[in-house]
């Protein structure tokens, strides 16, 4: 299961690299436990080895991406053969899309197959691979094609006229289609099936502010191309019953962990941790203004409930029998949201978000780790969602995995735990 493996392995390296990691709490070193990601990341490797893209090219940019921001995060404590072989799996993983064409959603409603997060989850080996090997000569092009990815991930059929300028382009010439409804929905796993979960990996896009801040480079404009409509959506678009399902109304629920799904949902009504990330982002860059609700209310809330399920079982896993079996490797990928919680608060309560700007410019890092106009609170919250620390000692099919990170983790990094670390860039 290489996407599980890989969710653990960056788990892993943002807990053991940003100075979270506490024995006691874990029931394990410091050292066994950066020893289980390197092997774990060293199995993946000679995977990739063995079968080019896992076999599974389809979804293998984001495994990939998660499989290398670990490393990457690592690199100090990987042998050279291992940094070759990591360097060498995100090379080739991001040159597949130099010359690829990317794909829209048809724009009807009887197509349930948009390729919103499609296209987002593939930027996410590029925006990596950007970070690790800055001088590579396919740097440009990898950003270029981040760029049009994540600008036509959650587009609109309005964007095809929007002259907005992103990363030296208006909106309308990064684009040859789109792939939302007019309203923002996603169309996806069946016709007319609007899907949330798919609305809210727009999150995806979003990683290259953890990524390009750890490399001191800028964030690029397009990066959250769309993102304040979305979070704007699901806070205030009503969806009214019928056509859709009771009881009707918004799909964050005033003052509920959980949404309301207006088709429906074939994952999990108990998804919490995709969400999370969103409101994070929200609450720590201000994208919650106006709102009738801020971020931070939404984060305490699914918190709360995010601890009372693993409250339920001895090792802090989340999800009992029968609430999210569809997803394999569920436990996993509440391993990578929550770490990108965290890393995204670690990085702002050390002042150290870069600046968003044109990363296709003549010089486009200067300054990049100033936080400047990237729209980061002045002073970094400590607001966590009053989670508490629970690391799980559970074993299963891809191993080792974290449960929430907390709010007295939070407050120790907001007074300085540990100076944030630049990333070691990777000769091209």
């Amino acid at each position: 299961m290489i996407r599980p493996a890989c969710n653990v392995v960056y788990g892993l390296a943002v807990v053991l690299e940003t100075g979270l990691f506490n024995e006691n709490e874990a029931g394990t070193s410091e050292t066994q436990s950066l020893d289980r990601a390197i092997d774990l990341m060293k199995a993946v490797l000679f995977a990739h080895e063995s079968n080019r893209s896992w076999g599974y090219t389809w979804q293998s940019a984001l495994c990939a991406g998660l499989l290398g921001h670990g490393g990457w995060m690592l690199w100090d404590n990987l042998d050279a053969d291992t940094q070759r072989r990591l360097a060498a799996v995100i090379e080739y993983e991001a040159n597949r899309f130099l010359k690829y064409k990317v794909p829209y959603w048809t724009g009807r409603d009887d197509d349930g197959d948009t390729k919103a997060e499609e296209n987002a989850w593939n930027s996410m080996v590029l925006d990596v691979a950007i970070a690790m090997m800055p001088s590579h000569p396919h740097v440009r092009g990898w950003k270029e094609k981040c760029s049009e990815l994540v600008v036509s991930a959650y587009s609109l059929k309005t964007d095809l006229q929007n002259t907005s300028v992103l990363d030296g382009k208006p909106v309308k010439d990064w684009l040859n289609g789109y792939n939302l409804r007019d309203d923002g929905a996603a169309i996806n796993h069946g016709p007319g099936f609007v899907h949330p979960d798919y609305m809210a990996c727009i999150t995806f896009q979003l990683r290259a502010y953890l990524t390009q801040s750890l490399a001191g480079q800028l964030i690029p404009e397009a990066a959250d191309f769309n993102v304040d409509f979305m979070y704007r959506t699901f806070v205030t678009k009503p969806w009214d019953s019928p056509p859709y399902d009771k009881p009707g109304g918004t799909i964050y629920v005033p003052g509920k962990p959980g949404l309301y799904y207006p088709k429906g949902t074939d994952w999990s009504r108990l998804y919490f941790q995709l969400y999370y990330f969103f409101d994070a982002f929200a609450h720590t860059f201000r994208r919650d203004q106006g709102l009738p609700h801020p971020a931070a209310d939404w984060m305490r809330i699914r918190a709360k409930r995010m601890l009372e399920m693993q409250a339920r079982h001895a090792d802090g896993h989340t999800w009992a029998q029968g609430e999210f079996d569809a997803a394999a490797g569920r436990e996993q990928i509440a391993t990578r949201y929550f770490a990108d919680v965290f890393l995204l608060q670690w990085l702002s309560a050390q002042n150290q978000i870069s600046k968003r700007g044109n990363w296709l410019s003549a010089d486009d890092s200067a300054d990049a780790g100033t936080p400047g106009d990237s729209g980061m609170a002045a002073e970094p919250s400590v607001e966590f969602g009053g989670c508490q620390c629970v690391f799980s000692r559970r074993t299963d099919g891809a191993g080792w995995f974290l449960g929430v990170l907390s709010a007295w983790v939070i407050q120790r990094v907001a007074a300085g735990c540990r100076s944030a670390r630049r990333r070691r860039r990777v000769s091209a």
